[in-house]
Formats: structure tokens, C-alpha cells, sequence
């Protein structure tokens, strides 16, 4: 769906009155940015360097996010059919089951937002040195993309009632929370930023 349709109709789309497309589609879709930033500066550096020393390691750097592009657009056209999952779960059908659904689905966006930021590190290190502005503002759009789905695993969690699967993924996600904000430091650091 949003493959066909220009930006400008996406950002009509998103700010209609409608419930869906909602945070989901926004941080699916602020993700594969991120990751299409990172694969220019890849794919950039590659072209143009003359010291192919880094390009293998590069070259592995567009593979990742190129995948994690993809994903990431599937699941912004997948969060983007929530308007009946969203009436469903405010007139009460299976709104355990749902709400769990979509708990899981924002921690998948979260997690794949995460490896842009485990590709961030390449990006800053071996890319071309005119594209290290690009590279931190890859890091932080990878980094506001995660936290936003993060946001959402959280939202959701809180509606759910069953004690024992919603204390684990809820331990799951402050887990996966504290691991990617030390990434994030440690890239800050890199970054010197």
C-alpha cells in the first residue's frame, strides 16, 4: 500500500480523523528512513572510496538494512489495517488477545529498529567522512523509532489484564529497553556526540 502511494498522500493518510494508520505505521515508517539513510551512506562510501579496506564490512551494513527496510514497510502496512482491530478492542472482542497481538507487534518494530542501531556503528566508523552527520542522525532516527515502539509495547501492556504473560513481556521490554540504551550510549560515545 504505501510502496504506490507518494509521501505527501502517506502524510495525508496519517493525519486524517481515522484511528489507523496510528504510532505504529509513524514508527514502522521513521525506522525504514533510518535504515534507508544508513544504506546511502553504505552504498555512497562504496562508490566513492578509494580504500576498499571496509567495503565487505560495508556491503554486510546494506544487507542488514536493506532487510530491516523491508520489514520495517511490512509492518507499516500492517499496523496501517489496525482500524477494525482497533474497534474490536474498544467494544471489548477478544481485547486480551489483541491488545497482547499488538504488544508483540510494536516490541518486533522495536527490536528491528534496535539493528539499525547495531549497523550505526560501522555507518559512523567506516563510512565516508563527509556522511557523519548522516550517520547520527541515522543513529537517532533508529533510536526515536525504537523508544516510540517501546511507547507502544507499553501502552498496550498496561490494558491487559493476565498477570503472568503481561509481567513477562513487560520484563522482556524494560530488558530490551536497558540493553539498547547502553547501545546507544556507547554510540554516543563513539560518535563523540
Amino acid at each position: 500500500m504505501y510502496k504506490k502511494k507518494s509521501f505527501e498522500e502517506i502524510l495525508n493518510e496519517i493525519s486524517s480523523a481515522k484511528p489507523a494508520p496510528a504510532g505504529g505505521t509513524v514508527t514502522a515508517l521513521v525506522g525504514a528512513l533510518a535504515s534507508a539513510l544508513g544504506y546511502m551512506i553504505a552504498n555512497y562510501t562504496i562508490s566513492v572510496s578509494k580504500n576498499k579496506n571496509y567495503e565487505n564490512t560495508l556491503e554486510i551494513s546494506m544487507e542488514n538494512l536493506i532487510d530491516i527496510k523491508e520489514k520495517l514497510i511490512e509492518y507499516s502496512e500492517e499496523s496501517s489495517k489496525y482500524t477494525e482491530r482497533i474497534e474490536n478492542i474498544n467494544k471489548g472482542h477478544e481485547r486480551e488477545k489483541a491488545l497482547k497481538r499488538a504488544a508483540l507487534f510494536s516490541f518486533n518494530i522495536a527490536k528491528a529498529c534496535y539493528n539499525i542501531l547495531k549497523n550505526c556503528f560501522t555507518l559512523y566508523k567506516y563510512g565516508d567522512p563527509v556522511l557523519k552527520p548522516e550517520a547520527k542522525i541515522t543513529c537517532y532516527m533508529a533510536w526515536a523509532a525504537m523508544s516510540s515502539a517501546i511507547i507502544s509495547v507499553k501502552a498496550n501492556l498496561e490494558e491487559i489484564s493476565n498477570g503472568e504473560e503481561k509481567e513477562n513481556l513487560l520484563n522482556d521490554t524494560i530488558e530490551f529497553q536497558n540493553e539498547a540504551n547502553s547501545l546507544l550510549e556507547e554510540l554516543k560515545e563513539e560518535m563523540g556526540s
